[in-house]
């Protein structure tokens, strides 16, 4: 039995066995959503139980998901050099917002991961980017009997060798963890993007706890920095016209500062859900 270490390897392998297969398969339209997209339930490993494609997870209220997603990521991150904001997005892009069969119960993967070694598994229809375009296989993903253990199994993932430029010890911001992690977690060249996206908008980095990689201030510092901040802020109230974007600000917490909603700011600026601030933008109140 052929062992791999990683996903792009074993796809490496198949699409060199299998080529002509994929590559039908390739020409099915459909909607790409997330980093890859699982397309329909197959069979259940554990029973040979046939899971419809019509079964799909129901849809979750997004706040009380982020809030559960959110405390299971800031224990298992402190413990792990982790940034938490990371492994929420990922949750989020990797079940739609918990919509997905696969993060529901049985299953309660939030991450899609793989199981290749004969563990629990749920065969399901997936789509991964390869070689520039979209490719749909079958691939065994991993079965958990809980949220905290796929947390927990995420994290035993991401802190091996081969994903170490994502941990807090190794980069300046979770802005480059999730670079670090296209390509490599995952397939979809936008994948970055799609992180620091919803870890803006919707505030993310307060389940981040402060370690390496993520600012630490000194009480001077905090005072100093708090001051300058709300200098630029008390300014840009009172033109009513911009804003310069801070080290730690997101979409969501600007929104709250100025007190108008998030729809309104990204409406104000021409911005889409996808959109995303550096430290430094001027931008629209």
């Amino acid at each position: 039995m052929n062992q791999f270490k990683t996903r792009i390897e074993k796809y490496n392998y198949i699409r060199t066995q299998q080529k002509a297969k994929r590559m039908k398969a390739a020409k099915r339209t459909l909607p790409i959503v997330g980093t890859a997209m699982i397309l329909s339930p197959a069979v259940l490993t554990m029973n040979n139980v046939k899971v419809s494609a019509a079964e799909m997870g129901q849809t979750q209220n997004q706040s009380a998901f982020i809030e559960q997603l959110g405390a299971s990521a800031m224990q298992v991150s402190a413990s792990n050099d982790l940034y938490a904001s990371i492994m929420v997005a990922q949750a989020l892009v990797e079940t739609g917002f918990g919509t997905s069969q696969l993060s529901a119960a049985p299953y309660y993967n939030l991450f899609g991961v793989k199981e290749y070694n004969g563990g629990p598994s749920v065969s399901m229809s997936t789509q991964e980017y390869l070689d520039g375009q979209w490719v749909t296989m079958n691939e065994p993903f991993a079965v958990y009997n809980s949220y905290a253990e796929s947390f927990q199994a995420h994290a035993n993932l991401l802190t091996g060798s081969y994903y170490a430029g994502a941990r807090k010890s190794h980069t300046y911001s979770y802005q480059d963890a999730a670079i670090y992690l296209t390509g490599r977690y995952a397939t979809d060249p936008g994948y970055a993007g799609k992180l620091i996206s919803l870890i803006q908008t919707y505030n993310l980095t307060r389940f981040d706890t402060p370690g390496a990689g993520t600012a630490v201030q000194t009480a001077n510092q905090t005072q100093n920095t708090t001051a300058s901040q709300d200098s630029q802020s008390a300014t840009a109230s009172a033109s009513g016209q911009s804003y310069t974007v801070q080290s730690g600000d997101s979409i969501w917490g600007i929104a709250e500062k100025f007190g108008i909603s998030v729809d309104q700011l990204l409406a104000d600026n021409g911005w889409s859900s996808d959109s995303t601030i550096m430290p430094g933008d001027t931008i629209v109140i």
